[in-house]
């Protein structure tokens, strides 16, 4: 039996909403370690909360510094 399809909406109680952030947030930095192990990609995941606060993941600092200043440099 497989899990139900979930209604992707705006969560408006604001504890449920950070509550289902923060496991997703940490869902999402498992993932993008896992496929960066395994599959001996280079990943680089930026997540910004709605307080502005940033959350990343890279699996190398090989390019870290080439991506990021052009990305937040875009986002101005």
């Amino acid at each position: 039996m497989g899990r139900g399809k979930v209604e992707l909406k705006r969560i408006e109680n604001k504890i449920n909403r950070q509550v289902t952030f923060a496991k997703r947030r940490n869902g999402l930095l498992k993932k993008a370690y896992e496929l960066s192990v395994l599959c001996d990609a280079e990943v680089a995941l930026i997540i910004f909360s709605t307080r502005g606060k940033l959350y990343e993941f890279c699996s190398t600092n090989r390019y870290i510094f080439f991506f990021v200043p052009r990305l937040l440099c875009s986002l101005v």
